[in-house]
């Protein structure tokens, strides 16, 4: 792309950002990764090791698994594991909302007494197929992630500002339409609709730069809120109209394998979203400054994410603590292929994982399965948890 797809005092802030790539995580002896898709309940049994599978309703469970190509450690999997494959937290009940707030919550809980440092986090991109994708299984899947004092302490003697890495490397981190989904988000999501999150001002750190930032003013204990799955979907629903009209108004064709809509003449204006002029001037910039043609041109394509765009609308979340406090992370993604656990954020640093770099010793698959069985337990005795192992109760 030879227009920078930022305005230049976005484009200063993105580089001046913190970013780690990348941090090691170790893979299972022999596991070779692939791409598998669980498009069934035995899929999900077939490729994961599940620790506890709980029905909502004979449509909708989640199951609690070992992940086979880990990210971390330390770390469970809840996935959706109902008859049919949900790709969104919106597109499930909201007692499925409430359980996996309340098990995140008391994950958390069980990091600290372990102490380390809890990581929640989850992708949608449920549309594309055709290249990496940041959501590779389309089943909803959330990952929980205890990060150790020691990857604590790596990440902040590695750190360094966005703009010493290359355009790819940097673009894959923290690409541009990160920071414009900041400011996005800052104009079309209404704070006083919000039961729970609370909004921090675009642009006022680095990670409300790299992301959209919202507090919780509860700590973890936030995430058992029964409003919270509410205050996410009204996110999501905020994202889809911006998305849609951007398409209506700025765009022709339609996303396909391998073919994505074009963007054409348009009047900024005619978005039909209130935007403050300063986030309008900033997403034309954008769109204006996007290659099209490389898509139609076969010997041009690449598949590589810095040039061909998800399919859809695709987003992750990253839930973590900084300094005293914990924040949620909502980043938009156009080019880059890291999710949610594919990019953590760690006391304000933005971390690429890399998996699968060297093998866990025997100790450490040993410790890796003390964590989780210890984490089960807890939650067999805990009392908040009763209403998300036993829903219908």
């Amino acid at each position: 792309m030879s227009r920078q797809l930022l305005l230049a005092a976005l484009e200063n802030r993105r580089k001046d950002v913190r970013v780690v790539d990348s941090l090691p995580a170790k893979g299972f002896p022999g596991f070779v990764n692939g791409v598998q898709r669980m498009g069934t309940v035995h899929d999900v049994y077939g490729w994961t090791n599940v620790h506890a599978h709980i029905n909502i309703s004979p449509d909708e469970a989640y199951a609690l698994t070992d992940k086979r190509s880990p990210h971390a450690l330390f770390e469970l999997m809840l996935m959706s594991a109902g008859a049919t494959s949900r790709p969104g937290l919106h597109d499930h009940s909201p007692e499925f909302g409430k359980a996996l707030g309340t098990i995140a919550a008391r994950f958390a809980e069980h990091c600290h007494a372990c102490e380390l440092g809890p990581v929640v986090s989850w992708s949608y991109d449920p549309h594309t197929v055709d290249r990496e994708s940041i959501q590779g299984e389309k089943r909803f899947h959330a990952h929980f992630v205890g990060r150790t004092q020691a990857e604590r302490a790596a990440v902040e003697a590695r750190a360094v500002r966005a703009g010493r890495l290359s355009t790819v490397r940097s673009r894959r981190i923290v690409e541009e339409a990160s920071v414009l989904g900041a400011l996005l988000c800052a104009d079309i999501v209404d704070g006083d609709a919000l039961r729970v999150l609370e909004p921090v001002p675009a642009l006022s750190t680095p990670t409300a730069t790299a992301t959209a930032q919202f507090r919780l003013p509860q700590g973890w204990e936030s995430l058992a809120s029964p409003d919270l799955p509410a205050d996410l979907a009204y996110i999501h629903r905020k994202l889809r109209k911006m998305y849609d009209e951007i398409l209506r108004v700025c765009t022709t064709g339609t996303a396909g394998k391998w073919r994505r809509p074009m963007t054409r003449e348009f009047d900024p204006q005619h978005i039909d979203v209130p935007l403050r002029a300063a986030t309008r001037a900033a997403l034309a910039h954008y769109l204006r400054g996007l290659r099209p043609e490389l898509l139609s041109e076969p010997a041009k394509r690449s598949r590589k994410p810095y040039v061909y765009p998800l399919a859809d609308l695709a987003y992750a979340v990253t839930i973590a603590e900084q300094g005293s406090e914990v924040f949620l992370h909502l980043r938009t993604n156009v080019f880059s292929d890291l999710g949610g656990a594919g990019i953590s954020i760690m006391d304000g640093v933005i971390v690429k994982t890399k998996k699968g770099v060297g093998d866990m010793r025997a100790d450490e698959i040993a410790a890796r399965a003390a964590f989780q069985g210890d984490f089960l337990r807890m939650l067999h005795r805990h009392p908040m948890v009763a209403r998300a192992l036993f829903p219908r109760l």
